[in-house]
């Protein structure tokens, strides 16, 4: 049986806190690169790039050998985690999602990652968590609803609902099959099974389009250093260290950054409405993490 190596407390929530950043920038980031790439094509990029610089990492220090069948796990986490994540949440940005609302729905993952292990792996769901999952979709409608009924870009919402589902079967993947190899190596083989994944796509409907502007290529080069090679690699050593609980109980902390980046960034609004909302769904997130 694999052992995951103990995480200090203060290490497990210091980094938590420094992932829940990281991955809260990710949505302007990629706000600000889809002005000039299809959401496919800012995936691909973003794995390519991401993969490279990893690779090279791994050329001059190895990580321990793998077996294929580890490997493999990896590669079906990664798609989930990576290429169905990214691929939905840039589609969703596309068509016209705000980040902080896009933050604001994929922060419910603690929750429905929580109802997944209820429902694929037999693990009680405490009652706190039902009221939690309740609590976050309320906000998350409080939010969302008066887009939709303005000719708002249902497609998109649909899109970051299929982001979040992703999001929280790859977790559970991950951490139930996958959880034992070198971060770096798991991250290098997850990057390459996505972009192989979305390439095709990227090249059927969007043929690689990408305009070089400033904004887009800082967009890119945030996603691909910053969130990629270190918040990635910081979740992936995290759920390594057994730290992912302490990931998960912050997780409500990611709407509210997110909002506040978007607002100081991309100038959104964020009125009083919106606050309500998020206030909503950062406090079931809260309670979700809470045991009875």
């Amino acid at each position: 049986m694999n052992q995951t190596p103990p995480t200090a407390p203060d290490t497990g929530i210091a980094g938590g806190l420094a992932f829940v950043v990281l991955w809260s920038t990710g949505y302007i980031a990629a706000a600000a690169a889809l002005h000039g790439s299809g959401p496919f094509t800012l995936a691909v990029v973003r794995f390519g790039g991401s993969a490279l610089l990893i690779g090279l990492w791994l050329l001059l220090r190895r990580a321990a050998p793998a077996s294929s069948r580890a490997l493999a796990h990896a590669a079906i986490a990664g798609v989930l985690l990576q290429a169905g994540f990214f691929g939905f949440t840039y589609a969703g940005l596309r068509a016209g999602v705000p980040a902080a609302a896009a933050g604001l729905i994929t922060g419910l993952m603690p929750l429905t990652t929580a109802a997944g292990a209820a429902l694929l792996l037999g693990e009680s769901l405490h009652r706190n968590a039902v009221l939690g999952l309740g609590l976050g979709l309320a906000g998350v409608l409080f939010v969302v609803l008066p887009d939709l009924r303005a000719t708002g870009p249902l497609l998109g919402y649909l899109s970051m609902g299929a982001a979040l589902l992703s999001l929280s079967l790859g977790t559970l993947y991950q951490k139930r099959h996958a959880s034992a190899l070198d971060p770096r190596l798991a991250l290098v083989v997850q990057l390459t099974a996505s972009l192989c994944v979305l390439l095709p796509f990227a090249w059927r409907l969007e043929h690689l389009a990408l305009q070089l502007q400033p904004q887009v290529i800082a967009g890119i080069a945030w996603v691909i250093l910053v969130n990629s090679c270190s918040g990635l690699l910081l979740y992936l050593w995290l759920l390594r260290h057994g730290a992912a609980g302490r990931v998960a109980s912050l997780f409500y902390l990611v709407p509210p950054v997110t909002a506040v980046f978007a607002a100081l960034v991309l100038h959104a609004r964020f009125g009083w409405h919106d606050a309500a909302g998020f206030t909503l769904a950062a406090a079931g997130v809260w309670l979700g993490q809470r045991r009875a």
